[in-house]
């Protein structure tokens, strides 16, 4: 009896096992079709976008454009290093894996794999970094508006703090 649970046991656990290697590789296979590396690579251009944009935003003059030449790169390696796609996969793996069941990432997998798949993948990073302007934009907006709620909310505390000393 007990060779029979033990052997019922070792089946089932290598089942498992099984499973989750199908659906690890199927999270592995899902990321290569999505191209996630090369979005990653994407992302370092927008923020050399954003890095010029500051550049002008901060006025910087020819004089001082070696001082954000620094500054930039300096960001530019931090990036790079501790946000590198060696150190992301492992984490985005964990991340499908977390979400997304096996039949789920095999329904994406097929999905991206289709030509209309594949035209969101190359579209998403514009439409994304479109998105964030968009918003960016409308934060601007606002930004007035939130400043003078602070700073009304900054005078009702000092005057309440002074009520109570």
């Amino acid at each position: 009896m007990a060779k029979a649970l033990l052997l019922s046991l070792l089946i089932f656990s290598g089942s498992v096992l099984a499973d989750e290697a199908t659906k690890q590789q199927k999270i592995d296979e899902l990321i290569n079709v999505m191209n996630m590396d090369a979005m990653v690579d994407s992302m370092y251009g927008q923020v050399e976008g954003m890095m010029k944009n500051m550049s002008a935003q901060m006025g910087v003059k020819p004089s001082e454009q070696a001082i954000f030449d620094k500054y930039y790169a300096d960001m530019t390696n931090v990036l790079k290093t501790e946000m590198s796609w060696k150190k992301m996969q492992p984490m985005m793996v964990n991340v499908y894996d977390k979400h997304f069941n096996e039949q789920e990432i095999a329904d994406m997998l097929a999905f991206y794999k289709t030509e209309t798949g594949q035209k969101i993948l190359q579209k998403m990073p514009v439409v994304m970094q479109e998105s964030m302007q968009m918003s960016q934009s409308l934060v601007q907006g606002a930004m007035p508006k939130i400043q003078e709620i602070a700073g009304e909310l900054s005078e009702e505390l000092k005057a309440s703090r002074q009520q109570e000393n």
